[in-house]
Order: C-alpha cells, then structure tokens, then sequence
C-alpha cells in the first residue's frame, strides 16, 4: 500500500473472508471519496462473505499489496494475479 502512517496500520479495510482465508488473492483497491479501503479479489461473493480487517493484517496476509501505487479518493488499482503489476 501506498506510504503509510502508524495511525494508517489500524484503519479497516473491506475485504472478504475468502481473502482472510487465503482462499483469494487481493486483486483489485479501491479507496473511495471517503478515504475508505476496499480490498476484493476475482471470487463471487455475497454480502454474507464481507468481513473486515486492519489494513496491517491485510499486508501480513499479503506483503505485496505493499506495491500498490499511491491512489487519490475514488481511485481504483487492479491486476491479474497476487505479486502482478497494478493498474490504476
């Protein structure tokens, strides 16, 4: 993720407990108007299947989301596999 505060390591991320699992790979961010974090990977999932992590966690889970370029609100990063390129 982009350069990060200490304060940043604890803001949530929505993300899927396929990704929390290891089930999914982070394919695509998204930080919206509000400053929030999206993690979502290439699964269908449902409501029931959101779940909730610190963006420390989401980085133990996955070192190399520490590549994503800096995105400004309402940007989206993308890429076709975990350790691929992002696409802004």
């Amino acid at each position: 993720m982009p350069t990060l505060s200490s304060d940043d390591f604890w803001k949530p991320v929505v993300t899927t407990r396929q990704i929390l699992c290891g089930e999914d790979a982070v394919l695509c961010v998204h930080l919206d108007m509000e400053g929030d974090w999206e993690a979502l990977g290439s699964d269908d999932f449902s409501d029931d299947d959101l779940d909730v992590c610190s963006v420390e966690e989401l980085l133990s889970l996955d070192p190399t989301l520490s590549t994503l370029p800096e995105l400004q609100p309402g940007q989206v990063a993308t890429r076709d596999e975990r350790g691929g390129s992002w696409e802004v």
